[in-house]
């Protein structure tokens, strides 16, 4: 299974979820399957690096949302995600997976917080 594109951005890029979209497809299947090698390791520190780019905009987002539940279950989100891209891999296959969704979610409320949604 290739591996496609670039480095992850270091700086908040204009949300353009397709990267993010592609990665983590390619992230649940691989988790499915071989979670190891440099292959894997390569697309976890893209999904990281997502997660690091989108944090603080998808912080926003949540924050700024009138409902408070909706409010709190998007904060918990923001929040799980930056403690999985700062933990370590203990077991390949779930982390690939949390990576993946933690990713998705942040870029999508990063995109809404810009309105790209």
């Amino acid at each position: 299974m290739a591996v496609p594109h670039t480095n992850p951005p270091s700086t908040p890029p204009p949300v353009d979820t397709s990267h993010v979209a592609q990665d983590v497809d390619l992230a649940l299947r691989l988790a499915a399957l071989r979670p190891t090698g440099e292959a894997a390791d390569a697309l976890r520190e893209r999904l990281r690096g997502y997660i690091r780019a989108y944090a603080d905009a998808a912080g926003a987002y949540a924050r700024d949302l009138a409902d408070g539940r909706a409010r709190d279950i998007a904060l918990s989100t923001v929040t799980h995600a930056r403690a999985v891209a700062a933990d370590a891999v203990h077991d390949p296959g779930a982390n690939l997976r949390l990576l993946a969704g933690g990713a998705q979610m942040l870029a999508r409320y990063a995109a809404a917080r810009k309105g790209a949604l």
